[in-house]
């Protein structure tokens, strides 16, 4: 393990230490604060609320979108091992704020933070949890928790997963791109979304890697056919061809996407952040001269004045994304774009930024003609007005297509469940 690694790890942990014991009227009550605290407080709390079974799992994810690859796979495992028990983690207070204000979208025995990276929260961890198997989605890399699974012989799983080499495996950063390559002994299988990404471990020496599809089109085609409706949504969309901006997640996204909705005045669009504080609910306020108001407020038969309906809380994209007739994804001016798939199940053309790297469903799209790349207002509004102005025709075709695809990506969930059930 290299030195370097764990010596920022550490330094990492004792800051988070030390900055728990910060009153909160100094640090304030939010994202970060709750970070801090839930870091302070996960061995405690996993010690004091996971009792485990004769046969446990352990799923740990990112954050929200990523609990949408591992959500199908851990009901297909309740479902064929009722008495089985599962662990839950993040990284992100997202994640565990959203599971645990709402226990009906979950069915595992736990939902906590993720402790840092460190050898002995590693060993504590398995102590506590005694997994027969470990899954981790799309890119959680943590060496030290890998290695622990390793010493312990414990099956291993790395799920949804796409490896570019700009994947920390392929730096040669004093040592810690080692500890990272050391690290891929520890999986069982990986199970990748692309032949690229395995190619990529094939020049790492691993050969391990199953081609699977991505549990996220199940997951998304569940939530697509569970019944949903709200008065307010419907009222707002009425004989409108709504856009939605789901995910907005930073400065770009919220101007690409107010600039547009300033621009036509008598049109409707529904703005879904992807942090809903007051300072980002604030931020997407400010940045629109045309009339907004938040769905909190939105009440229906009361005729206000209202161009953008702003989603003032979280969990309901995949929902929501029904009343639309076309979809910005946010996310694409980072590394982190959002799930396409979640629109792309209703049979909505997508537009989303340029950093895709990290997923392959955007080409995919591009190349159907249902997903667009966007990287400016100007071709975000000539791709929207595009749609808008459409025939129903083009759009019922663009539609019927984005539907098959997701049909064709879906079924990667049993094999990958089955495979952890048997080996675990």
């Amino acid at each position: 393990m290299a030195v370097l690694y764990d010596t920022v790890i550490h330094g990492g942990a004792a800051a988070l230490a030390v900055v728990h014991r910060v009153p909160k009227i100094f640090t304030g009550r939010g994202k970060n604060r709750m970070f801090v605290d839930g870091q302070a407080l996960a061995l405690r709390s996993l010690a004091r609320e996971f009792r485990p079974g004769a046969r446990n799992y352990w799923f740990h994810c990112s954050s929200l979108g990523e609990y949408a690859i591992a959500r199908p796979i851990i009901r297909t495992i309740k479902d064929k091992d009722p008495e089985c028990r599962i662990a839950l983690t993040f990284f992100s207070p997202t994640g565990v704020n959203a599971l645990k204000s709402n226990p009906g979208r979950h069915c595992a025995d736990y939902v906590g933070f993720l402790p840092i990276d460190t050898g002995a929260h590693a060993r504590a961890l398995l102590d506590i949890v005694k997994p027969s198997a470990a899954a981790f989605m799309v890119s959680e890399y943590w060496p030290n928790y890998l290695s622990e699974l390793h010493r312990r012989h414990i099956p291993t799983y790395l799920i949804s997963a796409i490896f570019s080499r700009r994947a920390p495996h392929f730096k040669h950063w004093f040592g810690i791109g080692k500890a990272f390559r050391d690290s891929l002994s520890a999986y069982t299988r990986i199970f990748a979304l692309d032949t690229k990404s395995k190619n990529n471990l094939a020049s790492l020496g691993f050969d391990r890697v199953t081609l699977a599809g991505d549990p996220l089109v199940d997951n998304a085609l569940a939530v697509a056919a569970t019944p949903y409706a709200d008065d307010r949504l419907q009222e707002f969309c009425q004989g409108h061809r709504v856009m939605i901006c789901g995910s907005i997640s930073d400065e770009k996204d919220l101007h690409i996407c107010s600039t547009v909705a300033n621009s036509h005045p008598d049109r409707r669009f529904i703005f879904v952040p992807h942090e809903v504080d007051p300072s980002h609910l604030q931020r997407a306020e400010a940045s629109l001269t045309v009339s907004s108001c938040r769905m909190s407020d939105y009440v229906c038969g009361s005729g206000q004045q209202c161009n953008v309906l702003i989603v003032d809380h979280v969990g309901s994209l995949g929902l929501l994304y029904r009343y639309g007739a076309m979809a910005y994804i946010g996310g694409g001016f980072t590394s982190q774009l959002h799930s396409i798939i979640e629109a792309t199940v209703y049979g909505l053309p997508a537009a989303f930024g340029p950093r895709t790297e990290r997923k392959v469903t955007p080409d995919d799209l591009c190349d159907l003609g249902v997903g667009t790349v966007v990287t400016s207002p100007l071709e975000l509004d000539t791709w929207y007005t595009h749609l808008h102005d459409a025939s129903d025709s083009e759009l019922w075709r663009l539609r019927q297509t984005a539907i098959e695809y997701c049909l064709a990506q879906s079924g990667a969930t049993e094999s990958i469940a089955k495979t952890i059930i048997d080996n675990g």
